[in-house]
């Protein structure tokens, strides 16, 4: 006979004694050991559930009003329940904290930030994490902002007159003065203002690179050259890390899952496609909000929601973030929908309000400050 851990059968204990209490709270019903089986989802058997309970009753955290019926909690009960939400808001504090921290120590390193971001994003939530940039298709150029972050960085900003934004960073191996850079990119406003996206890459080919002198400035349009031809080329700047922990998550005969996963590697863009519609969908939620300070949302989706049917096992967490009020990318959780839902969320709540800040700075930066 398999025996438990004393520290694991203890947490399954603690698990189904906040069930039980958030579960009294919210219906002001007793619970019944069917009722925990059939919805509680804690992959355990009746019969242990029912032993668990009574190991429960014994210790004076739970008492059934009637022989019968279901069981309520004591003030005790009450207690461990207030005590446990206590304890958890002062680790998601700690993980807000470790996340701040985290994120300015990758951030710093500007280039494939949105890459670091999605890692991080899995490397906390222990499952998959996703970030996506908006695409623009032909839309029209309003304002391009070369920002220098330092003698090796800098930050394009272009700006569309749909609304969007697209940013990315750039890490360089020659210096580019502050001075030189602001000046760039006033020139290149000149030129490019309300030109197609798809022109981009060869005006500033032919009329910038190919007469630049400076050996920072040439590097660095060569790399605005590549970076606008893969816009024009529609493909989404889509990160995604983590899918290995889907991987070692997998339960026993679960097979179909793993093909599941494999066919959303195979098939990137459908993943996408979903990815896109959920961007469309924030943003026209965040409109809608219409409260000062709110700019986004968290969206779940779960299972069969999803319109992707090879994801009705799985749950996507995911919230829009946004600059100058507007949904300029994606950033979320994919993982079982055994997740545990209030952590999953605070983390893409928190990740989505450190870009929207992160981006904000960069903005104050404008060639007039």
């Amino acid at each position: 006979m398999r025996v438990l851990k004393p520290e694991v059968a203890q947490d399954r204990k603690e698990k189904i004694l906040n069930w039980v209490v958030y579960n009294y709270v919210s219906t002001g019903r007793p619970v019944s050991s069917e009722l925990i089986a059939e919805e509680g989802r804690f992959s355990v058997s009746s019969a242990t559930i029912r032993n668990i309970l009574k190991e429960l009753e014994a210790d004076g955290y739970l008492y059934q009003p009637h022989t019968s019926g279901g069981r309520i909690p004591s003030d005790k009960g009450y207690r461990a329940y207030v005590d446990n939400i206590l304890r958890m808001q002062a680790l998601a504090a700690m993980e807000k904290e470790h996340l701040e921290r985290e994120y300015d120590r990758r951030v710093e390193q500007l280039d494939g930030f949105l890459k670091h971001t999605s890692r991080m994003l899995s490397n906390m939530s222990k499952w998959a994490g996703f970030v996506m940039s908006a695409d623009m298709d032909l839309d029209g150029v309003k304002r391009l902002d070369l920002i220098s972050m330092g003698p090796h960085s800098v930050l394009s900003v272009l700006f569309a007159h749909s609304g969007l934004i697209k940013h990315a960073a750039f890490s360089l191996e020659n210096q580019a003065d502050r001075a030189a850079v602001k000046a760039l990119s006033l020139r290149l406003n000149r030129r490019v203002k309300d030109l197609p996206l798809t022109d981009l890459p060869q005006v500033i080919f032919r009329e910038f690179l190919a007469r630049e002198k400076d050996k920072g400035l040439a590097e660095l349009l060569k790399k605005l050259t590549e970076y606008f031809r893969t816009l024009a080329a529609g493909d989404d700047a889509l990160y995604l890390e983590g899918l290995s922990r889907i991987y070692s998550n997998l339960e026993e005969g679960s097979m179909e899952d793993m093909r599941s996963i494999v066919r959303l590697l195979e098939e990137k863009e459908r993943f996408s496609s979903l990815l896109r519609e959920r961007l469309r969908d924030c943003a026209v939620k965040t409109k809608a909000l219409g409260e000062p300070g709110k700019r986004h949302v968290v969206d779940v989706t779960i299972g069969s929601e999803n319109s992707i049917k090879e994801f009705k096992n799985f749950s996507l967490v995911s919230s829009s973030y946004c600059m100058n009020d507007k949904a300029v990318g994606l950033v979320g959780i994919l993982g079982y929908k055994r997740m545990e839902y209030p952590r999953m969320i605070s983390l893409v709540e928190t990740v989505s309000s450190m870009m929207e800040e992160m981006l904000g700075e960069w903005d104050k930066l404008d060639l007039g400050e």
